[in-house]
């Protein structure tokens, strides 16, 4: 019971950054064209995308080395769609 619970947090952790992620991924694809190197707010934004996608990886990566999680549980997790920033 204890793991549906943690299973459940963890999959809300993860849906909550890719929705950020998402969010972030369509303000870029809306941003202007920037001047490069110039424009503060676009490299801010790239930024945190790049931050983002790290922050995934290493949560990726501890759900999958987690011993508390059955290997069902790691699956369910680590299940949902990825998206694919532009």
């Amino acid at each position: 019971m204890a793991e549906s619970g943690i299973e459940a947090v963890y999959t809300q952790m993860r849906e909550a950054l890719m929705a950020r992620r998402q969010a972030l991924a369509g303000e870029i694809a809306r941003h202007p064209r920037p001047i490069t190197a110039c424009d503060v707010h676009f490299n801010r934004l790239l930024e945190e995308r790049a931050a983002l996608s790290a922050e995934l990886d290493r949560f990726d990566a501890f759900v999958a080395s987690s011993t508390v999680l059955t290997r069902e549980a790691k699956e369910n997790i680590l299940a949902a769609e990825n998206v694919v920033c532009p």
